[in-house]
């Protein structure tokens, strides 16, 4: 398997959301990770430049959940996932966002993923009128918290797009390298 690698923006979403929420302890999180990634977060990270997603990526989202969420990576990557949806969902996404139906969304979303890592698939399945079933490549195959990441960037995205009680439910997935969520709204 090839490393997967995620852009700088990826970065940029995680670091802006330990400022913005819980900015009296961004210094400590900042402090708690490894040197090379502290050396990275730190100074202006390059949008469109690649990292790897173990030390840049997985151990950051690692310390905001020790940090900030008594451990509990899920909830702390939902957390941080819906933050990065509205983070990136900005600018000419929000026209997309307010004219787009939510398969549509999801459909987009495909290249929107493989916009902020690289190698992932995603595939979108089983369209019915308010649920679909979103498969994509586990970006960390050591850890599931990154698939809640993405999870998290999936529900907030739908309710910005106008979907009501968006809910998620993982499903069994035929691929191992990969994981698979059926999204429902009403």
């Amino acid at each position: 398997m090839n490393t997967i690698e995620v852009k700088g923006t990826g970065l940029i979403s995680t670091r802006t959301y330990v400022k913005e929420k819980h900015s009296e302890r961004y210094n400590d999180w900042l402090k708690s990770l490894p040197l090379k990634c502290q050396a990275v977060y730190s100074n202006v990270i390059n949008s469109s430049e690649w990292f790897n997603v173990e030390e840049m990526y997985f151990l950051p989202l690692v310390r905001i959940a020790e940090m900030f969420f008594g451990g509990n990576e899920i909830k702390a990557a939902i957390e941080v996932g819906r933050f990065s949806a509205e983070f990136g969902l900005k600018g000419p996404y929000k026209v997309f966002l307010s004219a787009a139906s939510p398969h549509l969304l999801l459909k987009a979303s495909k290249r929107i993923i493989s916009t902020y890592f690289r190698p992932v698939t995603v595939e979108i399945s089983e369209l019915e009128k308010k649920s679909i079933v979103f498969t994509a490549t586990r970006i960390y195959p050591k850890s599931e918290i990154i698939d809640y990441r993405t999870i998290g960037w999936c529900t907030r995205a739908l309710e910005l797009a106008n979907c009501k009680n968006v809910e998620y439910q993982i499903i069994a997935c035929e691929k191992a390298d990969s994981f698979s969520v059926m999204f429902s709204w009403s």
